[in-house]
Order: C-alpha cells, then structure tokens, then sequence
C-alpha cells in the first residue's frame, strides 16, 4: 500500500515534537550548578525554575524550594511550599524525603505555624529517626504546640501556608507508618488526659479555653468543625474507638461552655489510635497521639456526631 506524502509529512513532525518534549537534564544540571555559585538571591530563584522547567528533579525543586523559603516576601514563601511538595513526591529515599520535610516544617514553624509543622516533623523523625537536626526541631515545635497560643491556632486554622503533601509513604519505609495530613484545613491539640479517661489536666484546660475563644472568633461566624479524638497505640481497637470519641465530646462540653456560640457548629467523633501523629512507642509518643484534631468542617461528610 502506497502512504501518502502527507502522512510522511505528519509522522515526521510527531518524531520533531516528541524529541522536543523530553527533558534536556544534562542541561538542567548545569543550570543547577550555575544557580549555586550565584550571588544574588533572586538571580538563583530565577535559575532554578529554569532548571525545574528543563527537567524537573527533585534537587532542583528542593534548591528551588530552600531558595524561594528565604525571601521576605511571603508570596515567595508560598510558592516555597508548592516546591517542596513537588521535592517529596520526587523523593527516592527515605533520607531525602526527611530532609525536605525537615525543612518544609522549619518554613511553617517560621510563619508560626507550628501546629501544621509538627505533622511535618514527626514524619521526617520517622523515617530518619538519626537526624540531629530533624530531632532538634522536632523537641522545639512538641514545646511550642503543647502551650498553643491564639495567634498560633489562628494562623494554623486560616491563615496557613501549608498544603498537603502527593504521596503518603515510599515503598521501603512500610515498617514506619507515616501518614500525611488530610488536605481540609485542620489542627491538633496536645490533651493530656488520665489512662482510660476524660478528665484532662490543668494545662490542657487552659488550651482548651484558648481554643474556645478561636474557634468563636467573629470573622468566621458560619463556620463549622469536626472534633476528632486520637488515643494512643495502648489499650485494644475498640476502646480506644470508644475513649477518642468520649474524650472529643469532652472538650466540646468544655469549649460550648467557654463559648456557647459554638454549640450547633461542631461535629463530633472518633478514630482511635488509628491514625498516630507519632509512630513511636515511649511516653513522648503516647502524649503527642493523645490529642484533639479540629477539622474545618467544609466536605467533612465522613464525619458524624451522635
């Protein structure tokens, strides 16, 4: 059978435009390497979305990312974040990934956001649990979200820069179950309650009347929640169902009672010890899975309050 030349014609252009569409990486190395030895901040920024444009990698997004989270400016701090989770889901290695979200948390933890933060960093001491540095961080952002302020959980709730990351583990890590924040904006609270109870202490109290007085805040005066309760890894599944829910509709009472305002506005339930924020098993963990999520109730129909 006998193509016609234009068939010739419209096969030789296809060849033309799929070898101009792959990646020139060798290219995007060098534009690396330049981006390194540059002097002003701007002019590497510059480079390293060249580099990322030519062939995407996970250095150049995670230079890209580190380069954009140093900018005064937080609109660059917000493009950081879209870089970094970029870096994470091109991440081979359990040891690259903790890295870019050692430094994803730093971000957060510079715009004060600790809350959000702390997600972050509890998964890079997973899965690179000798890190000095990841632990030195983490020890920092567990004192600052155990005291919570109202700035801190206001910018956490509205005002964050975090956005979820793409992929939740990497293949060889499945012996630590690291799990990634659900994309609705959310919280969590430290709540330090008696074993096998409800009753919390004084230092919990007082997060719980700061948390109150946030979530009541006038500008947000048609928004609704979802408390959910976490246990810890102790205790059998069913009862740790049972006590996280008790535990959430605990501290609703308590926050209705600061702010009766709230009363219709929040939805209550449980998970358990099903989704650790904390995959250790000493005290420091158990404490850190003890805890409230507050969930922006915007799509949240998985959740019920009975």
């Amino acid at each position: 059978m006998k193509l016609s030349p234009w068939l010739f014609v419209l096969i030789a252009f296809g060849a033309t435009q799929s070898s101009r569409a792959e990646p020139d990486c060798s290219a995007a190395k060098e534009i690396i390497a330049r981006a390194k030895s540059a002097v002003a901040a701007a002019d590497a920024i510059t480079l390293l979305r060249s580099a990322v444009e030519t062939c995407p990698s996970y250095d150049a997004y995670e230079l890209l990312a580190e380069a954009l989270s140093q900018s005064p400016h937080r609109a660059d701090r917000v493009s950081a974040v879209d870089a970094y989770v970029s870096a994470d889901s091109m991440a081979t290695t359990d040891v690259a990934r903790a890295n870019t979200r050692l430094h994803y948390a730093r971000l957060l933890e510079d715009d004060e956001d600790p809350e959000n933060a702390n997600n972050l960093i509890q998964q890079a001491r997973a899965l690179d649990p000798r890190n000095p540095a990841i632990a030195s961080l983490s020890t920092r952002i567990d004192d600052e979200v155990r005291r919570p302020t109202r700035e801190q959980l206001t910018r956490g709730l509205w005002n964050s820069m975090y956005k979820p990351l793409r992929i939740a583990s990497l293949p060889n890590v499945s012996r630590v179950p690291v799990k990634d924040a659900p994309a609705r904006s959310s919280i969590s609270i430290p709540i330090n309650f008696e074993t096998g109870s409800v009753m919390t202490d004084e230092a919990t109290s007082s997060n719980i009347t700061i948390l109150a007085h946030v979530l009541a805040d006038k500008g947000h005066p048609e928004q609704q929640f979802v408390f959910v309760g976490h246990a810890d890894v102790r205790g059998n599944e069913r009862t740790n169902l049972i006590l996280s829910k008790r535990r959430a509709e605990a501290i609703y009472q308590a926050v209705v009672a600061a702010e009766p305002s709230l009363r219709a506005r929040i939805k209550v339930t449980g998970r358990g010890s099903s989704e650790p924020l904390d995959p250790g098993h000493d005290e420091r963990a158990y404490r850190a899975n003890r805890r409230l999520q507050v969930v922006l109730d915007e799509s949240a129909h998985e959740y019920t309050r009975q």
